[in-house]
Formats: C-alpha cells, sequence, structure tokens
C-alpha cells in the first residue's frame, strides 16, 4: 500500500541502490516517492533504470549531506524518510516507524534498529571481552557514568543500543544513525551543515546536536528493522586503515567542539582504537603463519 511518504537517498549510483530501492516497494507500506540524488557526473549510472515512484534528481556537488539537503528540499510530503543506499529495509520497517512518528507527537524524530546482514545480530552488540578492561576504557571516556547505550560521551564517541535482551520497542537517544530515520517535513534540516570535503565521517552525529538543538526528541523504535552489512577495522589495509582514521579523528574533532565535548577524552579513544587495529594484524599474522607452518610440516 502506497502512502503520502518521500524517501530521500543520497548515492553515487553504486549497486547497491537498486537492490535498497526494490525492498523498499516490497514492504506492507510503500512509499509515494523515492528520490535518488546523485552527482551529475554518475547520471549514467542509472540510464533506462525505471521504477514508477522514483524521482531522480541531478546534484552539482557531491557529498552524502548536501545531497541530502536537496532530496529534502524536493520532498512532496509531511512525512520524509531518509535512507543510505546501502541500507535494506525490513518488510514492516516504513509501517512501523510511520505509526511510531504519528504516535509521538509534531517534533518526534525516529530511527530503526540496525542489524548485521549477514550475522543478523544488531550492529551495535555489546562487547563481549575482558569486562575490567571494558570498564576502565569506558570510564576514561565517559567518567562515572561509563558505557550508557544510546548517548554520545563524553568524548564524542556515540553509543549504539544492543538489541540482545532488550524488551524496549521505543528508546530515547541522544543520537540516531544517518542509515534510516524518518522525519515529519517541518523538521528537516535543510542546510548542508557538514563542513568537510569528502565522507561524511561523524554526520550523524552532528546532525543529531543539530535536531536536539531544534527541539527534537529522537527515537529508536527496535520493532523497526533494517540491515546492512558491517566492516571490521581489521579488514583494512594499514593505509586504508590510515586514511580512515585521520578522515574520522578530523570529523569528530569538529563535533566535539561543537558539541562542548572532551579532546582529550576524544585522544584516548582514537589510541585505543590504534592499538586494537595493531593487536588484531598482529594475531591475524601469526595465526596465517602457524597455519602455513603446519601445512609446510605435513
Amino acid at each position: 500500500m502506497k502512502t503520502d511518504l518521500s524517501v530521500v537517498i543520497p548515492t553515487l549510483g553504486d549497486n547497491c541502490l537498486k537492490e535498497t530501492i526494490a525492498q523498499l516497494n516490497n514492504g506492507t507500506t510503500t512509499p509515494a516517492e523515492i528520490i535518488v540524488c546523485i552527482p551529475e557526473e554518475y547520471l549514467f549510472r542509472l540510464d533506462g533504470y525505471v521504477v514508477s515512484n522514483l524521482v531522480i534528481i541531478g546534484t552539482d556537488m557531491r557529498g552524502q549531506v548536501a545531497q541530502r539537503a536537496v532530496g529534502f528540499k524536493n520532498a512532496q510530503y509531511d512525512n520524509v524518510m531518509q535512507l543510505d543506499d546501502d541500507v535494506l529495509v525490513d518488510k514492516y520497517c516504513i509501517e512501523r516507524l510511520l505509526k511510531t512518528l504519528k504516535a509521538n507527537g509534531t517534533m518526534a524524530t525516529v530511527g530503526a534498529s540496525l542489524h548485521c546482514v549477514s550475522s543478523g545480530e544488531s550492529v551495535y552488540k555489546k562487547p563481549n571481552k575482558n569486562k575490567v578492561a571494558l570498564k576502565v576504557y569506558y570510564w576514561l571516556l565517559n567518567g562515572r557514568d561509563g558505557y550508557r547505550p544510546g548517548i554520545i560521551d563524553k568524548s564524542g564517541v556515540n553509543i549504539g543500543i544492543d538489541l540482545y535482551g532488550n524488551d524496549q520497542e521505543l528508546i530515547n537517544v541522544e543520537w540516531l544513525a544517518g542509515g534510516c530515520i524518518m522525519h515529519y517535513n517541518n523538521n528537516l534540516i535543510l542546510d548542508n551543515y557538514y563542513p568537510l570535503e569528502g565522507k561524511a565521517y561523524s554526520e550523524d552525529l552532528i546532525h543529531s546536536y543539530l535536531l536536539k538543538k531544534n527541539g527534537c526528541r529522537l527515537l529508536i523504535d527496535t520493532l523497526a528493522k533494517c540491515s546492512i552489512e558491517t566492516e571490521q577495522s581489521s579488514d583494512y589495509s594499514l593505509k586504508e586503515f590510515t586514511s580512515i582514521i585521520v578522515s574520522d579523528y578530523r570529523a569528530r574533532k569538529y563535533f566535539v567542539r561543537l558539541s562542548g565535548r572532551s579532546i582529550f577524552r576524544m585522544n584516548i579513544y582514537y589510541i585505543a582504537w590504534s592499538i586494537s587495529y595493531t593487536s588484531n594484524k598482529i594475531a591475524s599474522w601469526f595465526n596465517r603463519s602457524v597455519i602455513k607452518n603446519k601445512k609446510i610440516s605435513q
């Protein structure tokens, strides 16, 4: 059943986009329009691609936030959902998000729960390592409050909601992952609020901060589900990891200053991340060497 809903997807036209759109149109509730915002130089990737409720807009700029802002400005309906081009919505996701949005007042903004495609587990599964070390780690990042799901801690690090064992349908949070969020059109932020070039690291934190500043209430509906494929830092080469951490640091530093959090605590986070990456790489190299030596000895 089609409903008065605009879905806005910023993209470069990668292969995942078409599956994302197909999933949108296979749900119990489908959008009246799906606005795809793509830089003009990539329009050729969508040549011949026709879907009845698809609107393709070529943009003169490249950047997730800037492209999404163009889509927001062109959205025709009172309800608007932002979606990343690699996020697959569950059959009931849109129906649930709309129901929750309408039940929580005109300043509500509702995010879906994110699951890993391959494992089915929550993307924000709580770490299950050395409990003492984790307690110290979260104390360094967030003081006495420690690990608190759904917040942005004192270091500017966002902590997600682990859905395992959670029986709450609706959770108030300090931030929403930008992959799938339902808004009222009147609450949309239409400016390109991301000040940096390149991939928009931490844009969801900046976006959440601005939404809350404007008086919006941020909620996660745990029954509105969507899926995304995740990657581990250890999957990257040293060159790739260096590029990621430099870009992530630059963006988070901007957010931390914007929101009045602690640069010192933020630096601890990046030191810990780098140590974790290095130790995982060494362990992976050691395991491969052991397996290789065993095969030779046989």
